[in-house]
């Protein structure tokens, strides 16, 4: 938690540079990135209300404060509040952009600060209290009100899309439509998060009829809603859905993130018919048995999250096609390879190598533990390529490269990815299984920053030396790094007892 409240305070720092670029350090931008967080990020979580899902009860919860003779609201008050920190550490860094990255003035960011403190938690935490533990209202009713609300927000989201492709095409791209758009009437007068939004309009561009309404509005739902809040019977009715929902929440924290995204949303991991057939020479019948795995987990073999480098690629292609001048073709490769340093260090789903250090059999097989390695993370490399393949062809073709930039970038994302895949074995896995799991991803995180300081460093003569010669250097480097850890990991993984703890 104390790294993620240090990584907010870093935000503002770490994204001043792209937003200055983007012209967007000014009170507009403010409300800009704002406004989307508040319709895409506040909104849906707080739907999660309405299935009783998104306030966390933890073991000694259950047992000491549901089991108390602590009111139904008071134990959920108390459930809220322990995200209290975080949601001040997000406010304190809203602050510090506001006054150091779009120039608001400090009394300015101040006033918007307390007031957002005081009146968003109050709706917030009525609207929980309403939505999660109300029993006047059916589980139907609130059914139909969140499918309203998804319903508004993706028609709205069509609205937004089309208008602004449309005026792209017309006009060339620009941010102030979108700003013109997400302050107008129509979306800050819908209820609860388009009235926040007027207050934030009001502090950051001035006062308008509409502006001053919209904040009126926002200032008597958070008054009005906590005051039916308090008065609101609650008998309890809700603790059986929250010990269920706690119980998952506890059962997936016991996999160590070892999760799939479908378990992450709540929903049962599904499985498909399909047989396969095991074959395979020694310990290559591993790399066999996870493809069959993942057709039965998954229906067409690629998941969701595979098709999410897709539509990167291609929203990356058609950015530089509408958009001049911010993604520039002759930087191909150093925007493909940044990318990849970036997912491989930060982005890191749940990988199938994983599962295969919970099997005995891994470590009695004919076979030196070096290639058991290779053939356990194999299926990784793979998914690995077809992933760099969807995210840098369409890229590549949009942008109009070489056929022979697209195949180094290609290149050089699966082999970033494969050095980093065994850099997370031999720390978090079999350094892990001796210092405890959370410490070594740490320790992962600030190895993995170190490692990747060879590539960027390369990127900075791709002006002055042959793409060739920097493709070149980075993979000997990757390669070389690879097989390091590889040999490390190998050599530690003789039997079962060097990954238990």
């Amino acid at each position: 938690m104390l790294l993620l409240v240090t990584y907010y305070f870093f935000i503002p720092f770490l994204t001043k540079g792209v937003i200055t670029d983007l012209g967007l350090n000014t009170h507009a931008g403010f409300v800009l990135i704002a406004s989307i967080g508040t319709l895409y990020l506040t909104m849906p979580l707080t739907l999660t209300y309405f299935k009783r899902k998104g306030v966390s009860f933890k073991k000694q919860d259950i047992n000491f404060i549901l089991a108390s003779p602590t009111s139904p609201k008071q134990a959920l008050i108390y459930a809220l509040s322990k995200e209290v920190y975080i949601n001040l550490a997000m406010q304190v860094m809203f602050l510090m952009a506001a006054v150091l990255v779009f120039t608001v003035p400090f009394l300015t960011s101040i006033i918007y600060l307390l007031v957002n403190i005081v009146f968003s938690n109050l709706l917030s935490y009525s609207l929980a209290v309403i939505m999660y533990a109300s029993e006047e209202i059916t589980l139907k009713q609130k059914q139909w009100i969140k499918r309203i609300v998804y319903v508004v927000l993706a028609m709205f989201t069509v609205f937004l899309m089309t208008m602004v492709v449309s005026q792209t095409l017309e006009s060339g791209f620009d941010f102030a439509y979108i700003i013109s758009v997400l302050s107008s009437p129509v979306v800050l007068m819908i209820p609860i998060f388009g009235w926040q939004l007027g207050w934030l309009n009001l502090i950051m561009l001035g006062p308008t009829p509409v502006r001053l309404i919209a904040t009126g509005l926002f200032f008597a739902s958070a008054i009005g809603l906590t005051f039916y809040a308090y008065r609101m019977k609650v008998s309890g009715e809700y603790y059986e859905d929250a010990l269920s929902f706690s119980e998952n929440i506890a059962l997936l924290e016991s996999k160590k993130g070892d999760i799939s995204l479908t378990e992450a949303f709540g929903h049962k991991k599904k499985n498909y018919a399909y047989k396969g057939e095991l074959k395979g020479l020694k310990s290559n019948v591993i790399f066999h048995k996870q493809f069959i795995e993942r057709r039965r987990s998954k229906k067409y073999f690629l998941g969701w999250s595979d098709f999410i480098y897709l539509i990167a690629g291609i929203g990356l292609g058609l950015t530089s096609l509408f958009w001049d001048g911010f993604i520039v073709p002759d930087y191909f490769l150093e925007i493909m390879v940044g990318l990849s340093i970036y997912l491989a260090v930060f982005f890191r789903p749940s990988a199938d190598w994983k599962s295969e250090f919970k099997n005995h059999y891994l470590f009695l097989m004919p076979d030196s533990p070096l290639n058991k390695l290779f053939n356990a993370s194999l299926l990784e490399h793979l998914l690995t390529f077809v992933r760099a393949i969807f995210l840098v062809v369409p890229a590549g073709l949009l942008m109009r490269v070489s056929l022979l930039e697209i195949l180094y970038a290609i290149s050089l994302n699966v082999l970033l990815k494969a050095m980093m895949t065994y850099v997370s074995i031999l720390i978090e896995a079999i350094i892990g299984a001796k210092i405890g799991h959370t410490f070594a991803s740490i320790i992962s995180m600030v190895v993995s920053v170190i490692i990747m300081i060879g590539p960027v460093v390369a990127l900075f003569f791709t002006q002055t030396l042959s793409t060739f010669l920097i493709f070149t250097a980075i993979s000997l480097y990757a390669i070389l790094v690879l097989f390091l850890f590889l040999y490390l990991s190998s050599i530690n993984l003789r039997n079962i007892e060097s990954l238990e703890e």
